[in-house]
């Protein structure tokens, strides 16, 4: 299997408690023939949480606007012909990368993803698991997708702050593959969160709690 250059993109904004989580998750894959484009136009900028290393890209700017618009500057941006999201507050495994990879390669897919997630509330301490069931309009995890640049190209993100990455799958004609690797990735439910998610109670958003990860590496 051929090793492609991945171009993993993290728009943040004023989050700097999970910038460090979230670099560590991609410095442990197995996969070393990836980046990680930073894009951050948050309030302050978080460059002194993000280690001088030549896989890590960094970019601060005045707010560019909604997370739609902060995808499509993250992909000009990238260096790989895939590209693959990279959420700051989420659980990546240590092979997520090469896993969704050949998933992706193999499948002929325009965009590949998730369709069962797992997401964990520290909140509450529960985990609940999301499955899309519709044949009609398939849904994708937005923190799971990848696609080759040059569909990018021909269909950029809308300039929406909540749905874009439902409208990335729904609205560009795109051939779509679900991978099932549940134990891969973990949603994080936080008061946060850029949307609300398919399983949050959205009194939630109203209790702040310190993040943690969902999953205790050792």
């Amino acid at each position: 299997m051929e090793q492609p250059l991945i171009s993993c993109i993290m728009p943040t904004a004023n989050r700097s408690k999970f910038i460090p989580q979230a670099i560590e998750y991609f410095l442990n894959q197995d996969y070393k023939n990836a980046e990680l484009i930073i894009i951050d136009d948050g309030r302050v900028s978080v460059k002194n949480l993000v280690p001088d290393h030549p896989r890590i890209h960094y970019f601060y700017s005045a707010p560019l606007g909604t997370i739609g618009i902060k995808r499509n500057v993250a992909c000009e941006k990238a260096n790989g012909e895939l590209i693959m999201h990279w959420d700051d507050d989420d659980y990546y495994a240590p092979n997520w990368i090469s896993s969704m990879t050949t998933a992706f390669l193999t499948s002929g897919a325009d965009i590949a993803g998730l369709n069962r997630v797992l997401f964990f509330s520290p909140i509450t301490n529960q985990t609940f698991m999301y499955e899309d069931t519709d044949e009609d309009k398939p849904w994708l995890c937005g923190a799971t997708m990848t696609f080759r640049r040059s569909f990018w190209e021909k269909h950029p993100f809308a300039d929406l702050q909540v749905g874009e990455d439902y409208d990335f799958v729904w609205n560009t004609g795109a051939k779509v593959f679900a991978l099932d690797y549940l134990e891969g990735f973990v949603a994080i439910l936080h008061p946060h969160n850029t949307s609300i998610k398919p399983v949050e109670n959205t009194r939630h958003k109203k209790n702040p709690t310190v993040w943690q990860a969902p999953i205790d590496e050792k």
